[in-house]
């Protein structure tokens, strides 16, 4: 039974409810015993939870509008389900954090108690528990908020799995006044078995999801408006647990129907024209860059790669931009701008551990940086490095020609060239993974590595990943690691879109390097704030070369995002 069931089993129960003076008002039962004695629980607690000698403190409280003191949770596994085995309870704090204005909804329930008891089924996460209560105002769901656990000064992410807070008292905190998109409610990688209530099972609560307290508490069962003593046995809504079969099905019986609508817009007539059309398409996502001009354009290309190193270590990797200008990631040479360049070698040619034929030419100087978000939100890190001298590398292509303003960058297949592992020169061909498909991607990852979830999630909240952070952030999925970060990135047309910077990273016992998916970052915005110091610091050549090569300057609306850019440039010199 539910803590309300119960109490209807009881005549002097029944009695206080049909009390004029209680009619149009709410119960709220506390409890005696538990983490935090006098918390308030909702009406359909079970009883299963309740210790054996424990007293409720039973009480009638105003309702308003926003009251979910009484909701009733629709479970259709619930009886099978209600044993303590299979329940969590946890404890959270009725005043949140500094950001945390109004945590519960009911101004009633907040006068009242200092704590409200939730209760959850082992499998499922935080946010599922805490949605079901529905005591909690929504914008906790909306804002990436979590669980602060107080004692022990441990921050939670509402999707972690809510039998590992068991028993344990809680406050809500904002980590971020960020809105979140629905595909970042479980951004941490957790595998969770089949919610025992679902969100959806919530929606379909029976009646109303605020009952009044009236004549009717405890007289309606099944349908039947008699009086009894006994509880009501109409609980719950029942739903059918769906099966695979019956999803196989489904997609079976659509299928006629999806396949009827490609025909007509593809004006496809036959089963082999179909055949031929799918073929066609997969062709289309592995044939790119096995065209021999395209491998012969990128081994072009792939001349002006270099490793940068720090006396005789290499720290990454860098690509001729221009003239003898090298562009690579801030982090390589250190976050801070306070370095001496001369400690740095671009080493070009490095493609045999053996090989003589390497061309060592000493940086000269630190020309621009930038690490860190710029005034628009994006994330940048870049350093351009002048080099000492640049007869040596004349012949190497520069890579700016190859950068094409405004092209597309979300989708399809990419290469990447560089120096992984400090070692020789390697390239990547890869496929760009679409910012609406990075969350999915994840927990691809996290379910083909099982064995590995636990890691992920400590360095997830660790780091505070989060994959739709930045608007110029390209996502793939890479084999290049430690020592690539400064590679160029190519599309399928050889034009130069981006930095690779570096992936979500975690490492096992035995130090092995994993990875939930790599990124980098678009070259618009980095051209556009090197350019935006360059002129600050009257290197105007610099200026007309980006300019010239790079195309991105001309317009209004260009200028006026220049100037907004150099004004980020000043900051970032002055730090």
């Amino acid at each position: 039974m539910t803590v309300l069931e119960a109490l209807n089993t009881s005549h002097i129960f029944r009695n206080e409810t049909k009390k004029t003076i209680n009619l149009q008002k709410e119960i709220l039962i506390k409890r005696s015993k538990g983490a935090i004695p006098g918390a308030a629980v909702k009406t359909d607690f079970p009883c299963c939870l309740i210790k054996t000698d424990e007293i409720l403190e039973v009480d009638f409280i105003q309702k308003d509008e926003k009251s979910f003191t009484n909701q009733t949770t629709v479970n259709p596994s619930f009886h099978s389900k209600s044993k303590p085995e299979s329940l969590v309870t946890i404890w959270v704090k009725k005043k949140g954090g500094l950001k945390v204005k109004c945590l519960l909804n009911s101004k009633a329930l907040r006068k009242n108690v200092s704590h409200v008891c939730v209760f959850g089924f082992k499998g499922e996460n935080v946010k599922t528990a805490l949605k079901r209560d529905g005591r909690f105002n929504n914008v906790i769901f909306r804002k990436h908020c979590g669980l602060y656990e107080l004692g022990t000064d441990t921050n939670h992410e509402l999707s972690i799995p809510v039998e590992d807070l068991d028993g344990k008292v809680f406050r809500v905190d904002v980590f971020s006044d960020k809105n979140q998109s629905d595909s970042q409610d479980d951004l941490t990688l957790v595998k969770t078995e089949p919610n025992v209530a679902s969100d959806a099972d919530v929606a379909e609560t029976v009646g109303s999801s605020q009952n009044s307290i009236n004549t009717e508490q405890g007289k309606k069962q099944d349908g039947n408006t008699k009086d009894s003593t006994n509880p009501s046995t109409k609980r719950y809504a029942t739903k059918p647990t769906v099966n695979v079969e019956e999803i196989l099905g489904i997609l079976r019986d659509q299928f006629p129907d999806l396949l009827k609508q490609l025909k007509q817009r593809k004006k496809l007539k036959n089963k082999s024209e179909v055949q031929k059309f799918f073929r066609a398409e997969y062709g289309k996502s592995v044939e790119n860059f096995l065209q021999v001009k395209k491998v012969k354009q990128l081994m072009k290309l792939s001349d002006s790669v270099c490793q940068i190193r720090h006396g005789g270590s290499a720290l990454g990797t860098g690509f001729l931009l221009f003239g003898r200008f090298v562009l690579t990631n801030a982090h390589v040479i250190g976050e801070s701008t306070d370095v001496n360049a001369a400690q740095f070698t671009a080493v070009f040619g490095y493609e045999d551990l053996d090989s003589e034929d390497s061309e060592r030419i000493p940086v000269k100087q630190l020309t621009a940086y930038f690490h860190g978000k710029d005034d628009r939100g994006r994330f940048l890190d870049y350093a351009f490095l002048e080099l000492d001298g640049s007869d040596r590398i004349a012949e190497y292509p520069e890579l700016l020609v190859c950068y094409r303003q405004n092209v597309p960058i979300n989708k399809g297949q990419i290469c990447i060239v560089g120096h992984p592992g400090e070692g020789v020169k390697k390239m990547d061909p890869c496929f760009i993974i679409e910012r609406e498909n990075r969350m999915e991607a994840a927990h691809k990852h996290a379910s083909e590595n099982e064995h590995l979830i636990c890691v992920m999630n400590e360095v997830c909240l660790e780091q505070k990943w989060d994959f739709l952070a930045y608007e110029n952030q390209i996502t793939y999925d890479s084999c290049f690691f430690h020592g690539s970060s400064g590679s160029p990135v190519f599309d399928v047309d050889c034009n130069l879109i981006g930095i690779h910077s570096g992936g979500y990273k975690y490492k096992t016992e035995g130090q092995k390097t994993w990875s939930v998916m790599e990124y980098g970052f678009s070259m618009q915005p980095i051209l556009d704030n090197i350019k935006a110091q360059a002129r600050i610091k009257g290197l105007l050549d610099i200026v007309s070369v980006i300019e010239a090569y790079g195309n991105v300057s001309g317009t209004a609306e260009q200028q006026n995002q220049s100037n907004i850019d150099m004004e980020s440039a000043e900051e970032s010199d002055e730090l």
